[in-house]
């Protein structure tokens, strides 16, 4: 069904929402494994695509039940504020668009812990916090002390409670990423200045130790700069100031089972300066195309 506002839904106890950009072939793997097993209304959102995807969406609705809705193309963070902000659940299901649900096992897993407690905001995988081995959005090796990436729900395929999320947003908090300088907070200009000096291999091999008395802690310890991706921010809030808890009892090698994920399509597509271990399109592509042909009977021509 086609919908242009989020608010168009009846008010249901779950909803997946996937977010397409480009990626019509990815995001119809997405598309059909979430339909076949997550059994809840799935929300298609196309923002702003180059590709025909609402027109390929369109004509997949004649024989796949699911909602169709166009949007701006806005920062993914940004998108996700946008979603919680208008949809009527009381609980979402993320499915990225370069991800294929393979069974229902850690979804069935998810839905009974997030009933088990109304203080937990959401459920999945926890991506625990970590030393960065690449410096920031680059892939240059970095030495542990200097980036610290923050604790977050895995947002691929996470079950999030919409009231919870909403109180984070309504406090100022949001899905968006950013990045924190803290090798002299008091003065950012000065933290913005001693950025600069990752540009040079040596600096980011030595952290500058003496800069351990003007740092801030995260965690208990005092990296050059922090990354919250996406979700991380909003984490942070719920769990260390609101005391929700996250069901993350889910481990990093039960995910593989039960959810594929073709890592970063979308960003790479999107961004030039992704530079990571992204998967491209173009390997992800042959894979995407033969599964659905044998598993979901859909044939791709181009």
């Amino acid at each position: 069904m086609l919908i242009s506002d989020l608010t168009e839904l009846a008010a249901s106890p779950e909803v997946a929402v996937i977010i397409n950009v480009d990626t019509k072939y990815v995001s119809t793997l997405a598309l059909l494994s979430t339909l076949r097993y997550a059994r809840m209304p799935v929300v298609m959102i196309d923002c702003e695509s180059r590709d025909g995807s609402f027109a390929w969406f369109e004509r997949l609705m004649a024989d796949q039940e699911f909602y169709l809705m166009s949007a701006r193309l806005r920062q993914h963070g940004e998108t996700l504020d946008w979603v919680f902000n208008r949809i009527r659940a009381d609980r979402v299901l993320l499915v990225d668009s370069d991800a294929e649900m393979l069974n229902d096992q850690i979804l069935t897993e998810m839905r009974a812990k997030l009933e088990s407690s109304s203080q937990l905001y959401g459920a999945g995988y926890l991506h625990p916090a970590h030393w960065l081995e690449r410096h920031y959005f680059s892939n240059l090796p970095i030495s542990p002390g200097i980036g610290y990436y923050m604790e977050r729900m895995w947002i691929p395929f996470t079950l999030l409670r919409v009231e919870a999320v909403l109180k984070a947003l309504n406090h100022g908090r949001s899905f968006m990423h950013r990045l924190v300088l803290n090798d002299f907070p008091q003065v950012p200009l000065v933290s913005k200045l001693l950025w600069r000096r990752f540009r040079f291999e040596a600096f980011r091999r030595h952290r500058l130790s003496w800069l351990d008395a003007f740092r801030k802690s995260y965690d208990g310890l005092k990296p050059c700069y922090i990354s919250y991706d996406t979700g991380a921010d909003l984490h942070e809030f719920l769990t260390k100031v609101l005391n929700f808890g996250f069901a993350g009892s889910i481990s990093a090698g039960e995910v593989p089972w039960s959810v594929t994920h073709f890592s970063g399509i979308t960003r790479s597509i999107l961004s030039e300066k992704a530079t990571d271990d992204a998967c491209r399109l173009s390997t992800a592509h042959p894979i995407v195309i033969e599964r659905l042909r044998n598993v979901y009977g859909v044939e791709i021509l181009d």
